[in-house]
């Protein structure tokens, strides 16, 4: 990213803080229970769980937001987090530690805990848990999908989810400006200083045919992070036979996270299709 588009994507995600608040209601007899933590190791971690009525268990979607790496709260997926919980899932939006102060793959480390905390829960069923992220929170989904950068009580077979949904996702970090702030901020280094850092924080790398179904989409007119990462990670999954779907949709980074409820939509089939039996929520 060049420093003007940092300027940009500050700004945006200020506006994706407060203007997020787009989307479905819950149905009455639903639950929205915020702050649940997951994690007190370094410093209290946690989310907003959105649970559908009953008492049985359900499949389970972890939220991840943008924002940078730097920036954001669980609060910009709650119109994901309501409507997923309309549709029968469990829904969990979890934060996460930000760089510079926690660089990668601190990121990594809390989102894989958050996917573990929620298959402990009483109402989700742990063979049916699937990963949605925007931006960043994308990055991250894609991370756990290849069981990328596992921590030191993981290592060796960390759990992958059943399916991943990533829009606008940063997918090879030597497309950008090997300067650029944020990259700097969340790797800890520009890339001429740490290259195999930069490329291990890049998802396509550790792609591989264990990759549970991905369901990826991109705005054609994305300036911040252009469609070509979504391309070149298709790509590569055809390639290795994982399921895979692209999802090529009209606007740019901030507008198609903010607006394009349709894709959302898309995405919500593709994981009920993956996560039930016969596409029936039971």
């Amino acid at each position: 990213m060049t420093r003007a588009t940092s300027r940009v994507t500050a700004l945006c995600f200020a506006v994706l803080l407060t203007g997020c608040a787009i989307g479905s209601g819950l149905p009455e007899d639903a639950t929205v229970l915020e702050n649940q933590p997951y994690s007190e190791a370094e410093e209290a971690l946690g989310g907003d769980l959105y649970l559908p009525a009953g008492n049985d268990r359900r499949p389970a979607v972890l939220l991840i937001h943008g924002g940078g790496w730097r920036n954001g709260n669980p609060g910009q997926m709650a119109h994901l987090g309501r409507s997923l919980a309309s549709d029968g899932f469990v829904a969990y939006s979890a934060g996460y530690r930000f760089a510079p102060e926690h660089t990668h793959p601190a990121q990594v480390e809390d989102v894989r805990k958050a996917m573990a905390w929620l298959a402990r829960h009483e109402r989700v069923d742990p063979d049916r848990i699937a990963v949605w992220g925007y931006s960043a929170g994308a990055h991250l989904a894609l991370m756990l999908a290849f069981g990328a950068e596992p921590d030191a009580a993981d290592r060796g077979q960390p759990e992958r989810p059943a399916a991943v949904v990533a829009g606008g996702s940063p997918t090879d970090f030597e497309r950008f400006d090997p300067n650029g702030r944020l990259l700097v901020n969340l790797v800890g280094a520009p890339r001429e200083d740490d290259r195999d850092g930069w490329r291990r924080a890049s998802p396509i790398h550790w792609a591989d045919r264990d990759s549970p179904p991905i369901y990826l989409y991109h705005g054609r007119l994305d300036r911040v992070v252009d469609i070509g990462h979504s391309e070149v990670l298709y790509a590569a999954l055809t390639d290795l036979g994982v399921p895979v779907e692209f999802d090529e949709v009209s606007w740019g980074h901030f507008w198609v996270f903010l607006a394009n409820r349709s894709v959302e939509r898309r995405a919500t089939s593709f994981l009920r299709s993956i996560l039930t039996d016969a596409g029936r929520l039971e």
